[in-house]
């Protein structure tokens, strides 16, 4: 009787230190497949880089104006709400209608705009002009991001009162690509990088 417990005990301990190795060959197996598996690919847009196929082009306001106006008529054409944006010599302002208490008051948001480093344009409101009432201009952004028809790639964020707007988005598929390449308010210089894609990656 003692020699068979003692086989028992052997078996035992037999068929743990199998199972051990099992899960140790197992979660190895694991690692190493996650380990050497592609990386998920990102739907970001990439930023646009110069090329051969690249060109610089440099506005002045008045310019800039032009396109903006040219843009947003086709862009609200048939919608009940307008608004516009205009490139000042310190600011580029938004302006249009909200509602308040019940009044369409009309507003004016102020922004410095700023270029980020992949080639889209941030602008930061600075002050809001709403006649003689004194109303947040979060909730003005917060408004006009629920009720205005605004395009996709323009993204606003009443919190932290921005408005980006992402060219690389703009560009994804289009047959140009476009990139800020300098905004200079003070001298009303802008320029923006304009690329062909090609076929080679």
């Amino acid at each position: 009787m003692a020699k068979e417990e003692n086989k028992k005990s052997i078996n035992w301990w037999k068929w743990a230190f199998i199972c051990l190795v099992a899960v140790i060959i197992v979660s190895g197996g694991v690692v190493l497949n996650k380990a050497t598996a592609p990386a998920p690919t990102s739907t970001v847009a990439k930023a646009v880089k110069p090329s051969d196929s690249s060109v610089t082009v440099e506005l002045n306001k008045k310019q800039v104006n032009a396109l903006a106006a040219n843009y947003l008529n086709e862009f609200l054409k048939g919608q009940k709400i307008k608004y516009d944006f205009i490139v000042g010599n310190r600011y580029a302002t938004l302006t249009g209608t909200t509602k308040f208490l019940g009044a369409k008051v009309r507003f004016a948001i102020n922004f410095v705009p700023e270029r980020l480093s992949n080639g889209n344009v941030l602008l930061r409101a600075k002050g809001l002009t709403v006649g003689r009432l004194n109303i947040p201009i979060k909730f003005v952004m917060g408004y006009i991001a629920k009720n205005y028809d605004i395009p996709k790639w323009v993204k606003i964020d009443p919190n932290k009162k921005t408005v980006l707007l992402d060219l690389n988005r703009y560009s994804k598929h289009r047959s140009l690509k476009y990139s800020a390449q300098e905004i200079d308010m003070q001298n009303g210089r802008f320029k923006f990088l304009i690329t062909v894609p090609t076929n080679n990656k």
